[in-house]
């Protein structure tokens, strides 16, 4: 029997397994995200080899990680994040890679296509095989992350807060808001600048909600992220020339389908957007096999869905 560990890392959470040939899910280990760009080099890399040690625990007796698979936002910026890890990977073949790539296995399997992740940040990237991905946009919460949980929290909370102090029109996303914190926005500061990008990022079901009762200024919020999606879209399909497939991945996208059909309705013609159903891990699970040689069996798919959603109940 072979053993693998597929990581999939991106600036909210770090969710790793430890699974066999047959797809079985042996182990799961789930702490905060590795993104480089929210932490450090060196934080993320004790993230990432810490759940690589916990999950070799779980090893069988006697028995070795055959491959190593972390789908890692930001780690190609940080090599040094990866030669950390070959030395405790006890001659396992590993390799960490853009978080794309985990969406990109899970969605469209080993085609050229795009990938588009909206969870806490943003990022679209372009897949061509033999090509380095070519990424358009997202670019980090300093500079691009246009559409993002992380853009539509802070919409909300400064919305609320020019609201309150009487600078901005009234909208219902103060209410939902400071419901949420149980105090007023300026009282919750401290907690919000601890929290980080994160926890700015949890308030953006505001957004949804405020929008679902004809908010305009959520209405504007939401339709403001769409439109940054469906420019990146134009962009990759000026990029590649010919017709393309997007694979969306992310918790926004996944909890928020109206987002992704507002912007399915204005996509760029030859276009086809995918929704990535599947958890992002069983596509690095898929990258794993594929970087030693090893194809994934009929059941394996079933098999790995079946005891990753009870590694969740655990």
């Amino acid at each position: 029997m072979k053993y693998y560990i597929a990581i999939d890392s991106g600036g909210n959470k770090t969710d790793s397994v430890l699974f066999d040939e047959t797809g079985r899910v042996i182990a799961r280990d789930k702490r905060r995200g590795a993104n480089a760009f929210d932490t450090s080099p060196a934080e993320a890399s004790a993230r990432l080899n810490g759940a690589i040690d916990v999950l070799t625990c779980s090893l069988p007796e006697g028995e070795k990680v055959a491959s190593i698979y972390g789908a890692v936002a930001s780690v190609t910026y940080y090599p040094e994040i990866l030669r950390r890890a070959k030395r405790i990977a006890n001659g396992a073949v590993i390799n960490f890679d853009e978080d794309v790539m985990a969406i990109l296995a899970a969605g469209l399997g080993n085609e050229d296509g795009v990938c588009v992740i909206c969870g806490t940040g943003s990022s679209i990237q372009i897949h061509e095989a033999g090509k380095p991905l070519y990424r358009v946009g997202g670019s980090g919460m300093m500079l691009d992350t246009g559409g993002s949980g992380f853009i539509l929290g802070r919409a909300a909370l400064v919305a609320s807060q020019y609201d309150r102090d009487g600078r901005g029109q009234k909208t219902l996303m103060s209410k939902i808001v400071e419901e949420e914190m149980g105090e007023a926005l300026v009282n919750h500061l401290p907690v919000i600048y601890a929290g980080g990008r994160a926890y700015v990022a949890s308030f953006a079901h505001a957004v949804f909600e405020a929008r679902e009762k004809h908010d305009p200024l959520a209405c504007h919020v939401f339709n403001k992220g769409v439109d940054y999606f469906v420019q990146a879209l134009e962009a990759a399909k000026a990029h590649l020339g010919k017709p393309f497939k997007a694979a969306l991945g992310g918790g926004i996208f996944a909890n928020y389908p109206e987002y992704v059909e507002a912007i399915k309705e204005k996509a760029p013609k030859d276009c086809e957007l995918i929704v990535v159903e599947d958890p992002p891990v069983y596509g690095s699970a898929l990258q794993a096999m594929w970087q030693v040689g090893d194809e994934p069996g009929e059941a394996f798919k079933e098999n790995f869905l079946k005891t990753y959603a009870a590694s969740l109940e655990g």
